[in-house]
């Protein structure tokens, strides 16, 4: 019986109004491809290839590509009331290396987001260079002059301030999850005070054992649907062994990859939830009764591998129930907790890294190709692919980009790409903007 792949519809007849920017793909149109076929486990799902019997790419491919010119991909028509009957993307940022990567921290009062780069090496010719790698903490004005964005690097805030990486807002500060370097600098929880340029380092061990590479950080900031004083918050935040592993700029663990809950004010620290490979992204449901956290052990554990490409490993957000603590119970002997542990989502695209929610509920990833977006029951709606203009060495085959985080602001959505920093202008709203 011959198999006969369904090729993904440009238009969907009935919701083709004013939506020239998306590209409709209903599971249905990628449910049966003619065998034999591959694809990369980085790759976007339009990299799938055909293969000859010996499993060598043919040149033909299942699937057309979306167009550079529609970027936003429907999976599901309930994505149309997400992006709205007219979204747009636009690269209002651009660098010649990766300095838009992580965090993504919105300040209302100043309307910048505070950001990070990738890890960068430093220059033998430059002596502000403590480390023989870097990773800038940078800022950028959404005050649209004409169509531009400014963006700077801003100086080290502090010695402790060593390659840092989430952050979120925290009692009108950047709280910053900071990988360290070796045992010379600690990984830490620092805030820094976008007003005063102060910070103030709130942890860096556990018992005396350090963390392995601090990761992102997120904070529980309301119970039962009502807004919690600052002094009874609690920050949560990952610590995979990256900085061993993969990226090897950390001792070996003296912990195992874990996600912590901290009560700033008290100093009580408390494990929530293990058993994971690689802990990544976190982020709180709107009501904060559900907690996400990406796992992407998809990424090698051999400090050997340095571009690893097995994909057996997840690439899964996982969901948890939220146990808040009584009100007005003591920190020390009633932290929250991290309950019934479920798989929410897996990504087809590698593995999910930096998670962002909107205000129904809705899950955004960065991953591999750009930002995938799931409903609160962790059904696929759609994607906001990126890179689609950015040409590979394959003929009609975009080189694409991925997300590694992301972050709402006022009128949109920044998404952070390497050398470019993208905003989707979208109908969705961000939850848990200051």
């Amino acid at each position: 019986m011959t198999q006969t792949p369904l090729i993904p519809p440009t238009v969907d007849p009935g919701m083709t109004s004013n939506s020239s920017s998306i590209y409709y793909s209903p599971a249905i149109s990628h449910a049966v491809i003619n065998a034999p076929f591959d694809r990369e486990v980085f790759g976007s799902m339009w990299t799938t290839f055909h293969v000859d019997a010996n499993g060598y790419a043919t040149g033909s491919r299942p699937f057309p590509i979306p167009p550079a010119e529609r970027p936003f991909v429907a999976e599901s028509k309930a994505f149309y009331s997400i992006v709205g009957a007219k979204p747009n993307l636009t690269v209002i940022a651009r660098a010649n290396d990766s300095q838009f990567h992580e965090a993504g921290v919105y300040i209302p009062v100043t309307n910048e987001v505070y950001f990070t780069s990738n890890i960068l090496n430093a220059t033998s010719d430059i002596g502000e260079y403590q480390y023989p790698i870097y990773a800038n903490f940078n800022k950028i004005s959404l005050n649209d002059t004409n169509g531009n964005y400014d963006w700077e690097v801003v100086p080290q805030p502090s010695p402790q301030f060593v390659l840092p990486n989430g952050g979120t807002y925290y009692d009108g500060k950047v709280l910053m999850a900071i990988q360290g370097y070796q045992l010379n600098v600690p990984s830490s929880i620092i805030t820094f005070d976008p007003l005063t340029g102060k910070t103030e380092t709130l942890l860096n061990n556990f018992y005396g054992r350090p963390f392995n590479s601090l990761n992102d950080v997120a904070v529980l900031t309301r119970a039962r649907g009502i807004e919690t004083p600052v002094g009874e918050q609690w920050v949560f935040f990952t610590d995979p062994a990256y900085g061993y592993y993969l990226q090897k700029f950390k001792q070996y663990p003296r912990l195992p990859s874990q996600v912590y809950a901290f009560h700033p004010p008290t100093g009580t620290i408390r494990v929530v939830a293990d058993g994971l490979q690689k802990p990544n992204g976190i982020q709180f449901s709107p009501d904060m009764q559900t907690c996400y956290i990406s796992d992407t052990g998809l990424l090698s554990e051999d400090p050997a591998d340095s571009a690893p490409r097995e994909g057996s490993g997840p690439g899964t957000i996982y969901a948890y129930d939220v146990v808040h603590p009584e009100p007005g119970s003591d920190p020390t002997t009633d932290p929250p907790t991290l309950v019934n542990k479920r798989l929410f989502a897996f990504a087809d695209n590698a593995a999910p890294d930096g998670i962002k929610v909107d205000t129904e509920g809705n899950v955004y990833g960065g991953c591999f190709d750009g930002v995938h977006v799931w409903n609160k029951k962790g059904a696929l709606l759609g994607k906001i692919l990126l890179g689609l203009d950015v040409p590979s060495d394959l003929p009609g085959v975009p080189a694409g980009r991925g997300c590694a985080n992301l972050v709402f602001v006022p009128g949109g959505l920044l998404m952070f790409s390497e050398d470019r920093m993208y905003l989707a202008r979208i109908k969705a709203k961000g939850a848990l903007l200051p």
